[in-house]
C-alpha cells in the first residue's frame, strides 16, 4: 500500500512540473508618447489576472504566460476594467 501511494504522488509531481515548464516569457512595450502611461491587464487562463504598468516608450519582459491562451488588454492612463477588448498574448511583441 506504501508504494502504491509513492507512486500516485510522484506522478502527481511530475505531472504538475510539465505544466510549469510550458510557460513562456515574452515582450511587452508601451508605444504611446511620453507622458502617457500603459496599464497592461494580463488574463491567465484560469488563475486570474495581474496589472504591469509601463512608461512611454519602455519595453519589458513577462515570465509565466501561456502564448496564444492567456490574453491581455491595454489603456493609456489608467487600468482596463475587467471586462475589455482581450487580445490574445504572442511570442514575439504585445503593445
Amino acid at each position: 500500500m506504501k508504494c502504491w501511494s509513492l507512486v500516485v504522488g510522484a506522478a502527481l509531481a511530475l505531472g504538475s512540473i510539465g505544466t510549469a515548464t510550458a510557460a513562456e516569457v515574452t515582450r511587452f512595450g508601451c508605444d504611446a508618447r511620453a507622458p502617457n502611461v500603459c496599464y497592461f491587464r494580463i488574463f491567465y487562463s484560469p488563475r486570474g489576472d495581474r496589472i504591469v504598468i509601463l512608461p512611454a516608450g519602455m519595453k519589458t519582459r513577462v515570465p509565466g504566460l501561456a502564448i496564444g491562451r492567456d490574453q491581455y488588454c491595454v489603456r493609456l492612463g489608467q487600468a482596463p476594467a475587467y471586462k475589455c477588448a482581450r487580445k490574445a498574448i504572442n511570442a514575439k511583441y504585445n503593445s
